[in-house]
């Protein structure tokens, strides 16, 4: 993790700054697809299993959850397909799963939104989002 000293707490509180984690790490974090087959641009696939995300409580972080005390995580997209699966964290340091039914671009880069508002949703003022700089690599090439 580049940003910021980590900060050893357990519960997400308000007005925290927070590091989003893709895979145990804010810079440049690969993320692993799985699309057999010919490549063609614009392709999506699901993510391997076993990749994580998780959120750090930093001392000057990138992120702030504002009045609110969550963060939610997704992988950015086009707005006109599907809604994101989004992951719900309340406490620092838990990485969670990311499903495999995730759908991303097999290829190229792409970047990992960490956000005390849910997809879409309208949000209180006070919060900044992290977003996390993520390259996907596919596997099964």
């Amino acid at each position: 993790m580049a940003m910021g000293r980590a900060i050893r707490s357990t519960v997400f509180g308000a007005l925290f700054t927070v590091a989003g984690l893709v895979n145990g790490s804010n810079v440049a974090p690969v993320v692993h697809t799985v699309c057999p087959g010919p490549a063609s641009p614009g392709r999506t696939g699901p993510v391997a299993g076993g990749q994580t995300m998780s959120v750090a409580h930093v001392a000057n972080g990138p992120g702030s959850t504002g009045p609110l005390s969550q963060v939610y995580a997704w992988f950015d997209q086009d707005s006109s397909g599907p809604r994101p699966n989004m992951l719900k964290f309340t406490e620092y340091g838990v990485p969670q799963t990311i499903p495999t039914a995730v759908r991303v671009p097999c290829d190229g880069t792409g970047q990992a939104q960490f956000n005390p508002c849910p997809y879409l949703a309208p949000c209180v003022y006070g919060f900044t989002p992290d977003l996390v700089k993520v390259r996907f690599v596919n596997i099964a090439a």
